[in-house]
């Protein structure tokens, strides 16, 4: 019942949080998926991705002479049609490589100069059809597509996921662990001169009180498969959020029915006990990655020491359960030096794992080849032609799916 009253609340927040412009562009807009996830996440069938995706094409990031051409893992990726892009794992760099896997350069280093970027990254983006290239962190920092600054922006405060969703437009995730009291941003927009434009920061629910009420780890993020607007979910409630150009809607409801607990982790910015949630009851459910495609949300979920994908078609909130086959213990899965868990997903088409992000008309996936071995030596995974003849330590692989 309190996870009923507090979907209701979340709901009611929404519509009340929103100007009277917001609700008449809605009008009308009532095909929000709502689906019973713990009704069915114990039964399994799987999820086909034939009707999605088409044969996918393997490409491996190529090591040269130039020690500049390793990469030790993917802390995030960006892709155009000619181009790679990499932000590794433990150094503070943007490599450039070919669509072929051939390194090019460094492309943008981190540093005090006009050409640089300073301080750590929390993601990148391109728009290749404006040739812009931004990387996200204190500041924004906006670059050609091949590496030439354009300007620097400011954020109206610390964000925990940026993403322009159009000229002049960013849509943004506030940081986490500050009260909302204290801020004036949760989820919302602003434009390139650091000005708010609108926000929503009304996530309260009443296991907390309001003085510690804010965003914790317990978040999801993801840009939509068009890239104007991003999906957003809080840990306190089942509601998927979109915030786009000028409004913030239900994007698709979620029936986690999770425990008082779950949703007090969510939401007590004051709680540092169990940053990592892994002390966290197997049967709670939390969404921890979102991917959108024009027809489909899908939703990778951490259940029962495992992880879950959950597929919700749009249009009549058909769901689809799948559970993945993981190689280690999940506590031990954070030493994989591998992007997200390239290959915790979806079996797809065929027997090889599929997980990514959306970039124009492809669906793009990396892992390691430490990952993959992994998976190989457990017997999970069976290796594809293409991959037959890579080294254990070298360079990440990104797989590249035409979206039918």
């Amino acid at each position: 019942m309190k996870n009923l009253m507090l979907l209701k609340l979340a709901c009611c927040s929404i519509i009340l949080g929103l100007s009277a412009c917001t609700e008449s562009k809605n009008a009308g807009k009532t095909n929000i998926p709502e689906v019973d996830v713990r009704s069915a996440i114990d039964h399994p069938e799987g999820i086909s991705l034939g009707d999605e995706i088409e044969k996918p094409q393997f490409v491996i990031l190529k090591e040269t002479d130039d020690e500049e051409s390793l990469v030790d893992g993917i802390n995030d990726y960006a892709v155009t049609s000619k181009y790679i892009y990499v932000l590794p794992v433990r150094e503070s760099r943007i490599v450039l490589f070919d669509r072929e896997g051939n390194f090019i350069r460094t492309l943008i280093k981190s540093g005090q100069g006009p050409n640089e970027f300073s301080g750590p990254l929390a993601g990148m983006q391109v728009d290749e059809k404006n040739n812009r290239l931004y990387l996200f962190g204190s500041s924004i920092w906006a670059f050609t597509l091949e590496g030439e600054p354009i300007k620097r922006m400011n954020s109206p405060m610390p964000m925990m996921y940026t993403r322009m969703i159009a000229p002049d437009r960013f849509a943004a995730v506030a940081m986490g662990f500050i009260p909302f009291q204290q801020g004036s941003f949760g989820i919302g927009t602003f434009n390139d001169s650091g000005e708010l434009l609108f926000n929503k920061n009304n996530f309260y629910t009443p296991l907390v009180p309001a003085e510690k009420t804010g965003f914790t780890a317990n978040i999801a993020s993801a840009p939509s498969f068009d890239n104007q607007s991003i999906l957003f979910k809080s840990g306190a409630n089942d509601t998927v959020f979109r915030i786009g150009l000028d409004t913030i809607s239900v994007a698709c409801i979620l029936k986690l029915e999770n425990s008082d607990q779950e949703i007090i982790r969510g939401s007590d910015v004051t709680d540092f006990t169990d940053m990592g949630g892994l002390k966290r009851d197997g049967q709670e459910i939390f969404v921890q990655d979102i991917l959108e495609t024009a027809t489909h949300f899908y939703f990778r979920c951490r259940y029962q020491g495992n992880y879950a994908i959950l597929s919700v078609e749009k249009n009549n909130g058909e769901l689809e359960v799948e559970h993945c086959q993981l190689p280690l213990p999940f506590k031990e899965l954070p030493t994989l030096a591998s992007y997200k868990y390239g290959l915790s997903g979806m079996r797809g088409t065929g027997s090889f794992p599929v997980w990514g992000s959306i970039f124009g008309n492809e669906l793009v996936q990396a892992f390691t080849p430490a990952e993959l071995s992994v998976y190989k030596d457990k017997g999970l995974v069976e290796i594809p032609n293409e991959l037959k003849e890579i080294k254990e330590e070298g360079n990440p692989i990104f797989v590249f799916y035409k979206l039918k």
